[in-house]
């Protein structure tokens, strides 16, 4: 077992998860970034309420359903990448910092997203949302390494 590496007990979960994260991440951006635009909006955005949007857990009517799978992806990548920062091993020490980073990032971009809601898109805080969910792919990423995918076999 190396210091740097997830150990072969927890690598491939450990790896599976990370990878699973940084393809949420990803498909919470381009969302994010579809919704921000305004294609179907004409201010590019209609649900006003936060977490959910008027219909709570029930199907979305049209006009909130992009809204509706934003903030449904951001909720399933949220509980991935905290399950992947509790699953890394402590003694995987730099795996499980960057993977700790995450979560903290993770936390930080559900109360950008609150915000970006009650701001109704300000630009600071859409691009500091923005930001912080490019830095969330990064650490994803990062954990994906340093949990020792490029050495599994």
């Amino acid at each position: 077992m190396t210091q740097e590496g997830a150990g072969p007990e927890l690598k491939k979960p450990v790896v599976v998860l990370a990878f699973v994260s940084i393809g949420l991440v990803y498909s919470t951006m381009l969302v994010g970034v579809f919704l921000s635009s305004g294609p179907i909006t004409e201010n590019g955005i209609v649900c006003t309420e936060w977490p959910l949007c008027p219909n709570g857990f029930g199907p979305p009517e049209d006009r909130y359903l992009m809204e509706y799978v934003h903030r449904l992806i951001a909720a399933i990548t949220a509980a991935v990448v905290y399950a992947t920062a509790v699953i890394v091993p402590s003694r995987a020490r730099l795996a499980k910092k960057v993977a700790l980073i995450a979560a903290g990032l993770v936390s930080l971009q559900m109360l950008l997203g609150l915000l970006t809601v009650l701001t109704i898109l300000e630009p600071l805080v859409v691009a500091s949302h923005l930001s912080t969910g490019i830095s969330l792919f990064a650490f994803g990423l990062l954990t994906f390494w340093w949990a020792g995918v490029w050495k599994m076999r």
